[in-house]
């Protein structure tokens, strides 16, 4: 039994982490935030689960409870290593930048990333474990949504929310994301010389996420599991949250994808011109808004269609011929037109988002959306350029160890 108790500064000093200690089999991060009566049950099941292995638990605090105190309380009669980095400076910059402190912090081989409230059982992190040897994985995720998994433990609107948000990220990222049904679970396993703490810069509670994409080289698998009901406390999920989980989408997206930010710089050139159309044909003509309004978006939709046919995918050779571009391009415009306001009701009705804060999610999902359907069909390179773009490794079957 280790009783470490670090201020999260000391991590900061030492941005390569600590020496790898051999006899260690793996290193659990579990960030917390108000989680004091579910560290005592998490610690036991935990020894319970990974009796055989050399097992150390770093708990990085965000808390504004006695949940540090607790977790120093429950080390010292654990028979499990334990060691705690207390944030209470740092505690509003996100779940995800918690983990990458742990990170810095584990010193073994493996690293298993799970939850405080006992929504991810601690039963499955030698399942985790198992899997990447029998599949020499660097990554192994433990899914809800894949087959044999669950979300019975979220609320409806929270499943909803789970799904639509899993969608959008696998539609942005799709090469990145190809092997995982559900990239924002916050349970998961690693090697850790595989991922570097330097190269994550997260945003919010998504973690797995920024570690995906900012990893291109990890060899990817995935468990299925059963997300349990909240033991004690409250979900630290809400509005604010959902909004960062866009922002690092779309900061993840921009850092990787010239065309995207192109054809987001596009869509703001658009909004202008919409905005003038609609004064001219209400104003100038005496047009009723609502006729204005539809005449505005044919508008800009053929000037957002002229930039992007010669600024965005310009250079990219094309399968199709440009009449067929431009009225695929028109339909998914107008389609969008009529689909946004359902979407605003849907988020402010169902789920309690403020209307401006559903308005700027339902710009960010429809965008998202017309760009792929852009890059993928629309404007579908051909063959021939399609097949020099590398694709992610195999997963490479091996003999259980």
């Amino acid at each position: 039994m280790d009783v470490v108790v670090n201020a999260s500064q000391q991590y900061l000093e030492h941005p390569e982490g600590l020496q790898q200690d051999p006899d260690l089999n793996l290193s659990i991060i579990v960030p917390t935030r108000n989680e004091m009566h579910n560290v005592a049950p998490l610690l036991e099941r935990v020894y319970q689960a990974t009796k055989g292995l050399n097992v150390e638990v770093i708990f990085v605090d965000d808390s504004t409870d006695q949940t540090p105190q607790v977790i120093q309380a429950e080390a010292k009669v654990s028979p499990l290593k334990v060691s705690l980095i207390a944030r209470p400076l740092e505690r509003r910059n996100g779940l995800g930048k918690a983990v990458v402190e742990g990170m810095r912090a584990a010193k073994a081989d493996w690293i298993c990333v799970m939850d405080g409230d006992l929504q991810h059982p601690p039963e499955v992190i030698p399942q985790l474990l198992q899997h990447a040897y029998e599949t020499n994985s660097t990554l192994v995720a433990a899914s809800r949504l894949t087959e044999g998994g669950s979300t019975d433990g979220l609320s409806f609107r929270r499943k909803i929310v789970s799904y639509v948000l899993a969608f959008a990220s696998r539609l942005l990222f799709s090469k990145q994301l190809r092997q995982v049904t559900d990239p924002l679970t916050g349970f998961f396993l690693f090697r850790r010389d595989a991922v570097n703490p330097n190269d994550l810069q997260p945003e919010g509670f998504k973690i797995l996420l920024e570690v995906l994409v900012r990893s291109p080289r990890l060899r990817i698998s995935e468990i299925p599991f059963e997300f349990a009901e909240r033991h004690d406390g409250q979900s630290k999920a809400s509005s604010s949250e959902a909004l960062r989980l866009f922002r690092q989408m779309l900061r993840l997206s921009l850092s990787s994808k010239v065309n995207f930010l192109r054809f987001i710089l596009v869509g703001f050139t658009g909004i202008i011109v919409n905005t003038l159309l609609m004064y001219l044909f209400t104003d100038g003509f005496n047009l009723l808004y609502v006729f204005s309004a539809i005449l505005a978006t044919q508008g800009s939709s053929l000037w957002n269609f002229a930039l992007t046919e010669t600024w965005v995918f310009g250079k990219r050779k094309q399968d199709g011929k440009m009449p067929m571009r431009l009225l695929g391009y028109m339909l998914v415009n107008n389609t969008a037109l009529a689909i946004r306001g359902p979407i605003l009701v849907v988020f402010v009705s169902w789920f309690g988002f403020h209307y401006l804060t559903a308005n700027v999610i339902s710009l960010v999902i429809l965008t998202i959306i017309r760009y792929m359907i852009s890059d993928r069909l629309i404007w579908k390179p051909k063959v021939s350029e399609a097949s020099h773009e590398v694709p992610i490794s195999p997963i490479v079957q091996t003999e259980k160890l």
